[in-house]
């Protein structure tokens, strides 16, 4: 029994229980911003109400993509956010005050290319000549490019068109594009709904940047530490409940993006959650830590969104990263173990 609990202990005892009701503190309200994504650890959070059990009053709002959450966290609409690492930089470099606490998603496996059946393209090689549907500013725009970059295809031998995952898969089940870059369960429905076969994942061609992050207003941060530390405390627990019984949220995932179970558990088993035990250590590939493995991966992503000029300025990204709410949520789960 850690010490607030074993205070709250002694008051029901001395006091009575309703005098120990009376000094509960009320629930912290948040609003968290959601993708139709592989964002295991949220949903099961969600779902099997972990944030209400830290003492979180949550309510959610459903995004396209992590793009278009960037007005809705300027307008201060949302206090969690669940971006992708481009659009992320991209609200940075646009002037959106965020930091990123912890990672959504992390799963090079579960964003690539997918093409038309019959069109000829077998290998990212083949892309020449063709039609392309992305999203302009996401993480698949960045796999796109690197892409097409290793394998020689130059940018004006192809027609990009940048749409939504759902109006790609329209176009590609009219032919309208040929391929698309593109994130789960999109890939999966391209498949089975619009004639397409995978040809290549990101993480077949070394490209690292398919994830997604939990991204917060600076100044949110810093009046709502406590409201910060109780979200990261809910998404240690979530991810040790699919630890335990991945099924739930496989089941949940598909349920929510209309997607049949099999592909639900395909997807979790090649993309699954990141270990949430790793992301401060310094040694981990996705490291919140100060100059390690996140910070380095932003560097090269903010030079890209410059150079596409998707931002006007180059984006500052010494200051975009505060682990100390997993710190902190971590050492309070050691400490109850």
């Amino acid at each position: 029994m850690n010490k607030t609990c074993a205070a709250f202990a002694v008051a029901a005892v001395v006091l009575g229980g309703g005098a120990a009701r009376a000094a509960s503190p009320a629930p912290i309200p948040i609003t968290i911003g959601l993708q139709t994504d592989a964002d295991w650890l949220t949903i099961e959070a969600k779902t099997q109400h972990l944030f209400e059990k830290v003492g979180l009053k949550p309510s959610y709002i459903k995004f396209t993509a992590g793009a278009v959450m960037m007005a809705a966290a300027e307008s201060k609409s949302i206090d969690v956010a669940t971006p992708g690492f481009v659009p992320f930089l991209a609200g940075v470099g646009n002037g959106i005050p965020w930091v990123t606490i912890g990672l959504d998603t992390v799963g090079p496996k579960g964003e690539g290319f997918v093409a038309r059946k019959g069109s000829g393209i077998r290998t990212i090689a083949d892309l020449r000549g063709k039609r392309i549907g992305y999203f302009r500013a996401s993480t698949a725009h960045y796999g796109l490019f690197m892409g097409l970059q290793k394998y020689h295809v130059p940018l004006s031998s192809v027609t990009l068109l940048s749409m939504a995952p759902s109006q790609q898969v329209a176009a590609m089940r009219s032919g309208n594009i040929q391929a698309a870059e593109v994130w789960e369960p999109w890939m999966h429905t391209m498949v089975a709904d619009a004639n397409g076969k995978i040809i290549a994942t990101e993480a077949d061609i070394g490209v690292p940047t398919a994830a997604s992050v939990y991204a917060v207003r600076r100044h949110w941060l810093a009046t709502h530490q406590e409201a910060a530390r109780r979200f990261m405390q809910a998404i240690v627990m979530a991810y040790a409940e699919v630890e335990k019984n991945p099924e739930p949220v496989i089941r949940v995932f598909a349920s929510e993006t209309g997607i049949k179970r099999s592909w639900s558990a395909a997807i979790y088993k090649e993309a699954g959650p990141p270990d949430v035990h790793k992301w401060a250590d310094p040694d981990y590939a996705y490291s919140l830590a100060q100059g390690k493995g996140l910070q380095q991966i932003f560097g090269k992503l903010a030079a890209f969104l410059y150079q596409q000029k998707i931002v006007s300025n180059p984006i500052d990204i010494s200051d975009v990263i505060d682990d100390s709410p997993i710190v902190s949520a971590l050492k309070e789960h050691g400490a109850g173990k």
